[in-house]
């Protein structure tokens, strides 16, 4: 009976071991991503901000385009780093209760250490500050400089040219579906945090 007692606290302990180690891998690919989105970015004004636009009218019109591909994927990793997470923590609470640590250490734990963090950001409202100028922040950058490159290709052109006017529906209907997208993020957030809430 203790032999099986014991492989199961193995199989718990790879498990968890192997989800954790995906969630720094999200970590690390999120982080990875927004520097080449920012690199990009940074490519991209300068290309633009000639007098005549590298590629002409149809390049500049969707020259926001690999920003909101990268955008689309940075959203399907949050997810995953969210559900990731939801997992993290229910294997979390088994192997904590196998162990047999005391309540009052769990705070200090693991996720729970992580949730104690998010709880200060929503006791401080400098904390809330500094998560809405890292959130708006990339939303502004973002919407700027798709204004920005309709902008440039409306230059060269009219507002009613083919790459512009085919440029704004690109974008439009991306826009739509990031919304959406976020919206369900916000979801598993809020639904990571009433399965934090049942596990104090």
């Amino acid at each position: 009976m203790a032999t099986d007692s014991s492989g199961g606290t193995d199989a718990l302990l790879a498990l968890y071991t192997t989800d954790r180690e995906k969630l720094s891998t999200l970590a690390g690919e999120r982080l990875a991503l927004v520097a080449v989105q920012v690199t990009y970015l940074g490519l991209a004004i300068i290309a633009l901000g000639g007098q005549r636009p590298i590629g002409g009218e149809w390049v500049a019109a969707f020259s926001a385009a690999p920003l909101w591909f990268m955008h689309a994927q940075h959203q399907i990793l949050v997810a995953a780093a969210l559900s990731r997470s939801r997992s993290v923590l229910l294997l979390e609470r088994h192997v904590v209760n196998r162990a047999g640590l005391p309540a009052s250490e769990r705070e200090d734990i693991g996720h729970r250490a992580a949730v104690t963090i998010r709880e200060l950001t929503g006791r401080y409202r400098i904390f809330k500050l500094q998560i809405f100028i890292a959130f708006g922040g990339i939303a502004a950058a973002l919407l700027s400089f798709t204004v920005y490159a309709l902008v440039v290709a409306a230059a060269s052109s009219s507002w009613t040219s083919l790459p512009v006017l085919l440029a704004i529906l690109f974008y439009g209907g991306f826009a739509a579906v990031a919304t959406i997208g976020w919206t369900r993020t916000v979801q598993l957030q809020l639904d990571n945090g009433r399965l934090d809430e049942r596990s104090d």
